[in-house]
């Protein structure tokens, strides 16, 4: 068994010898270790902040009971046909007009 003193002996051997080609390797491995390990934790702290996250908005959505009362109705029957007779006498004053249109203005230009 690897007690941490052992441990701790060996990264300080590693560390010595950073300046040498045997050396440099165990510590650019530890250093790549490290990087994985907390590269990992992000990505599962990540995951489970998310998925924590979904669930309290399940939760809310649940428990939230619909206590409005329903809209009002956009258009009465009686605002409804008088707004159809609005566009009904600008039918007929659009068809007026083409049929008698106004005389030409005059080009300035000219």
């Amino acid at each position: 068994m690897i007690t941490f003193t052992d441990i701790t002996a060996r990264l300080r051997n590693f560390y010595d010898s950073r300046f040498e080609p045997e050396g440099i390797r165990p510590l650019a491995e530890m250093y790549w270790r490290t990087l994985m390990l907390i590269a990992s934790l992000l990505c599962l702290a990540a995951l489970l902040f998310g998925i924590w996250n979904l669930f309290s908005v399940f939760d809310t959505l649940s428990s939230l009971a619909d206590t409005s009362p329903p809209p009002p109705a956009a258009f009465s029957s009686s605002a409804l046909h008088a707004l159809s007779g609005g566009f009904d006498a600008r039918q007929t004053q659009f068809n007026t007009f083409t049929s008698n249109p106004p005389s030409a203005a005059p080009d300035p230009s000219k």
